[in-house]
């Protein structure tokens, strides 16, 4: 394949966002940066989410790959990494929206950092019908270089509804996504930060994520769980226990308010930790935090 410099690709993974993928779509149209390819991988929709994607089969700029069956987020991944061609590529869900100078911000930081080979930003929570969630902007990041070592001891804030990568450290390393994986943000970064290569964050809000029941990041327990997953392929590496632990601690701080049994599971592997601020928090909702 033919590759540009300049393109950026964007992949969206659609499976059954019907009432969500047309809003994904036109906020992706609607960039003030132009130079755009639009890549839509189906995962075998049921609803009426292939009807939709008809209309913008005439649109030069714009690829839908149809698939015979569910091939999963990271099967999708891999399969709109097969058609890009841009300098750049973003992964993007069907029910989020980017803000209309998302790109332009980011092609530009990329640009100006040529040793950062992703740029991530803020985002902010919105409901099913689009209205500002009540919990609002998630931790606001600032400018930032993020190395492997932020990974190990602090709580990530690479929010991935806003991740653009330079396309050539997948072309160049030949990464493909794992079947089996279910958060592959964290499956990535840790692949391309333990590599040496460096992230940054701009102090810019880029992505609206829009909340409901089916979101993977309010999974506590299963996150937790995918994370070990995730660390075990480096469990031969001197940063395993302590990556281990940290995940303990900030799971830890999340059950004491949304799962009193798995917090007080966790708490034997975490008490020693009387330096970290985690351990305080989760003990305080555990204590103190009874909203139902």
């Amino acid at each position: 394949m033919l590759y540009q410099s300049d393109r950026v690709s964007i992949i969206i993974i659609s499976y059954n966002h019907d009432q969500f993928i047309e809003d994904a779509i036109e906020s992706v149209l609607c960039q003030t940066y132009k130079n755009i390819e639009l890549i839509i991988v189906d995962n075998n929709s049921s609803d009426s989410t292939p009807l939709i994607l008809r209309k913008y089969n005439s649109k030069d700029n714009i690829k839908i790959i149809h698939l015979e069956e569910n091939i999963g987020i990271t099967g999708g991944i891999n399969e709109g990494l097969k058609h890009s061609s841009g300098e750049f590529v973003s992964f993007f869900a069907s029910d989020d929206i980017m803000m209309s100078n998302r790109i332009e911000l980011q092609v530009n930081a990329l640009k100006h950092e040529p040793e950062a080979v992703a740029c991530f930003g803020n985002m902010m929570r919105i409901n099913g019908d689009g209205s500002i969630n009540k919990r609002g902007l998630l931790p606001v990041v600032d400018f930032k270089w993020w190395t492997f070592d932020d990974l190990l001891t602090n709580r990530i804030c690479l929010y991935s509804p806003t991740q653009l990568y330079r396309a050539d450290i997948f072309r160049d390393n030949s990464i493909i996504f794992p079947k089996d994986i279910r958060i592959e943000d964290i499956w990535i970064y840790f692949k391309l930060l333990n590599m040496g290569y460096k992230f940054i964050t701009i102090p810019y809000l880029l992505t609206m994520y829009r909340v409901h029941n089916n979101n993977t990041h309010t999974r506590y327990k299963m996150m937790m769980l995918e994370k070990i997953k995730i660390l075990d392929e480096y469990n031969d590496k001197d940063f395993y226990q302590k990556a281990l632990r940290f995940i303990y601690l900030e799971h830890f701080s999340n059950f004491g308010s949304t799962s009193k049994k798995d917090a007080l599971r966790l708490l034997p592997k975490v008490i020693l930790s009387i330096k970290s601020k985690y351990l305080y928090i989760g003990l305080a909702r555990l204590f103190f935090d009874w909203r139902k």
